[in-house]
């Protein structure tokens, strides 16, 4: 199953006119081949006075101070527009980012205390940090951030969070958790990464990783591990792992999109926060439909016309 040129087109329509101006950029920037910097002008609201990312860049919750989630996908978007480590906006980060690591606890708190002061997720609200060790969601997903942009970060800081993340991977649990996983193969697949530790993460990940997709697609519609969510690219490491799988998730994912072009997420506030809630539903659409086009088209389920 392809998407077709139509629905394709409404997926655009839905991104143009619906998503927030990053989504926008970020799709102009993948299908439309616009310059960088206009991702780069929409990112730059989201960042703070201390160098750190908030302003709900993660929709699911409202903080506007300065979190380890929303700089690290702060980071993301960094690599996905190709800046390196001369650039303004990554050396604040990289410097709130070394700032922000809790050496008392060995990892990166995912939000601060005062997340509970504006709308958020049941999820994301605080609590209070428990035993010390590394925590790799976000912790090695950020490691590999910093690898990328090396020349920014402090050696010594590097190579002590470099060591933490080595410990964790040696001990890596057989079943581990979906978005532990996740950010373990971003660390994975940064090039910048020292090679035998990326080789060694990589193996374990190859390992752990196929154990933990949900095989049914009648539970994609809960939480679940969707096969897209682990090897969203062709080129992904598990990819090759599960192609049956990951056959029948873009299949599924097609067969999802919603008549205005987007696509929903399979998940609510339950309640919580109920005023603030649709807004937040909307941001996501327009994130997961840039997603899942990105997707769609690295595993050839695309439209001619629109590649």
């Amino acid at each position: 199953m392809r998407l077709t040129p139509a629905a394709y087109a409404r997926a655009r329509d839905f991104l143009l006119a619906q998503a927030r101006p990053l989504e926008r950029a970020l799709f102009r920037f993948h299908f439309d081949n616009a310059p960088a910097v206009d991702v780069r002008e929409a990112l730059a609201p989201f960042q703070n006075a201390d160098g750190g990312f908030g302003n709900a860049l993660e929709a699911d919750f409202r903080l506007p101070d300065s979190s380890a989630i929303a700089t690290c996908l702060a980071f993301k978007h960094f690599r996905t527009i190709r800046l390196d480590a001369r650039d303004r906006m990554v050396q604040r980060a990289v410097r709130w980012t070394q700032a922000a690591f809790d050496r008392a606890l060995s990892r990166w708190p995912m939000v601060p205390p005062e997340v509970d002061k504006y709308p958020h997720a049941p999820w994301w609200a605080w609590q209070p940090p428990g035993p010390a060790g590394f925590a790799p969601n976000p912790g090695a997903e950020f490691v590999g951030h910093l690898w990328r942009f090396r020349e920014a970060v402090d050696p010594a800081f590097l190579s002590d969070i470099t060591d933490l993340a080595e410990r964790y991977v040696d001990a890596l649990p057989e079943e581990p958790e979906m978005h532990d996983l996740m950010c373990l193969i971003h660390f994975a697949e940064t090039p910048s990464v020292p090679a035998a530790l990326r080789n060694r993460t990589a193996d374990r990940i190859r390992h752990t990783g196929p154990a933990i997709v949900t095989p049914d697609p009648a539970a994609w519609s809960g939480y679940a591990v969707k096969p897209l969510m682990l090897a969203p690219r062709a080129d992904s490491l598990l990819a090759p792992l599960f192609p049956d799988l990951l056959a029948r998730n873009l299949d599924y994912e097609i067969a999802q999109q919603n008549q205005d072009g987007s696509w929903s997420p399979n998940w609510n506030w339950f309640g919580l926060f109920p005023e603030e809630w649709p807004a937040a539903e909307k941001e996501w659409k327009g994130v997961l439909t840039l997603q899942i086009l990105l997707s769609l088209r690295s595993h050839d389920r695309f439209p001619a016309t629109a590649v």
